[in-house]
């Protein structure tokens, strides 16, 4: 008899089971509820600010002049600056409100974009838009990254002082008068193999697809919190540098002739990759920035084999 007693106690009756089972979907329920909350906030924070945005579409014709290509150039390499300083809640980089502790992502996007935007206006200005080492730079475009494109994107002005975003727009605004006066001969463009090539070099180098490297070293080992914000810096940088080579592919069909479609190709999937990489939430331990690190490592070795292609 004590023993039947004892297993009927032992084994739960159908009541507990009934309230365990009701439990256990309660908390289910509301796991489920919290995450479609978190993913519609996303999908509609979309509607009012994107976060993925397609390649540059460059405006290339048979025969084209140096000039109009020059102005396409430039134009692909500050569409992401321009793009930004245009979007809903304009940098938010240096932004009392909507700053990088509000909207974060977006923001470490924008720092991202203007490391890449300034490194290569710098090539731009200083090798393809000057005749020679020893020509003089054209003065806009070296107002421009000098005095302009030189603030960092945290300053923000006060009784009247200069701020990140009003210097960007000045920087903008030097470089269409520079394609202006391009189109009106009153200006230099020079791009030659030597130059697409150093151009090639400047993105694989520490200063543009290194610095988005380097942000995610030992990623592992960084905080979440950290490394979402270092993500979405590499992603900016990234979308820098997919409108500027894809521009400059399209432009000089030199490159393409040296069987580099296949590089090509490859390069912009794993840029687009990294484009396009929003997920909902981010660890150090899944959907880590060893993913990224991986796209970054297989975008920099086809964009090194085209390099290397341009010296055969």
């Amino acid at each position: 008899m004590n023993i039947t007693q004892n297993l009927q106690k032992a084994v739960p009756s159908r009541e507990r089971m009934l309230i365990v089972g009701r439990t256990l979907g309660v908390q289910v329920l509301l796991f489920l509820g919290i995450l479609f909350a978190v993913w519609g906030s996303q999908k509609l924070y979309t509607l009012i600010d994107r976060v993925k945005f397609p390649a540059f579409q460059a405006n290339v014709a048979e025969g084209m002049s140096d000039e109009d290509k020059g102005v396409e150039l430039l134009s692909a390499l500050t569409h992401r600056l321009e793009a930004e300083l245009g979007s809903t809640f304009g940098l938010t980089t240096n932004d009392i409100i909507f700053n990088r502790w509000v909207l974060d992502n977006r923001a470490y996007r924008q720092f991202g974009s203007y490391v890449a935007t300034k490194m290569l206006f710098d090539n731009y200005s200083t090798n393809i838009a000057k005749l020679g080492a020893n020509d003089r730079e054209n003065n806009d475009l070296y107002e421009a990254r000098m005095n302009n494109l030189s603030m960092g994107p945290k300053r923000w002005g006060i009784l009247g002082l200069p701020s990140a975003e009003g210097n960007y727009k000045k920087a903008l605004s030097k470089a269409e008068k520079y394609k202006k006066d391009l189109k009106a001969g009153k200006a230099v463009y020079n791009c030659r193999t030597d130059d697409l090539y150093s151009a090639l070099n400047v993105i694989l180098g520490e200063t543009v697809l290194g610095y988005a490297q380097g942000l995610l070293n030992n990623s592992q080992d960084i905080p979440f919190y950290t490394l979402d914000n270092r993500i979405y810096e590499a992603q900016g940088v990234v979308y820098v540098v997919r409108d500027y080579l894809k521009a400059m592919y399209e432009l000089y069909p030199e490159i393409a002739a040296k069987n580099n479609k296949q590089n090509m190709d490859e390069a912009m999937h794993y840029m687009d990759l990294i484009c396009n990489y929003d997920p909902l939430y981010i660890t150090s331990w899944f959907n880590s920035g060893e993913l990224i690190i991986s796209y970054l490592l297989f975008t920099r070795n086809r964009i090194a084999d085209i390099r290397d292609s341009l010296r055969i």
